[in-house]
């Protein structure tokens, strides 16, 4: 009898613990978990203040890797050129993007699993100059 009590117990614990485990959906997601992986580079919008926003359209082989690293790395190739850099998210999703050459302090417009898009401030540009980077999957 004992044994039975406790082989229905068992069960019980198992059927429960799996239906209390719920999958995190989209919107709960952090920053982070949703923009790892490799995006694909459509367009890049560039502004310096006062002039005229210059669009520049990508090919499909060019990239930007979010890698799932201790060091939270990226990889940015756009035709023969590629950097390397490493990003951080916050809970609001913004973003800070650490190129050899230059940083930026970003705010993501969107993000779905297919979409990414965002706007980076050249930190220490003067003038001000931006960056929107229009990414997919």
């Amino acid at each position: 009898m004992k044994a039975k009590l406790l082989l229905g117990a068992t069960l019980l614990f198992f059927i429960a613990s799996f239906t209390a485990c719920k999958k995190q959906d989209e919107a709960t997601k952090p920053l982070r978990a949703k923009m790892l992986g490799k995006w694909q580079v459509n367009k890049i919008d560039v502004t310096i203040a006062g002039s005229a926003t210059v669009s520049t359209s990508y090919a499909a082989n060019d990239y930007m890797d979010f890698k799932d690293n201790t060091n939270d790395d990226f990889e940015l190739s756009l035709g023969l050129n590629r950097s390397i850099g490493s990003y951080s998210s916050t809970i609001d999703d913004k973003l800070y993007l650490d190129f050899s050459s230059k940083d930026l302090d970003c705010v993501v417009a969107t993000i779905t699993p297919n979409q990414f898009q965002f706007t980076g401030t050249v930190v220490g540009s003067n003038p001000k100059q931006t960056e929107t980077y229009f990414l997919s999957r």
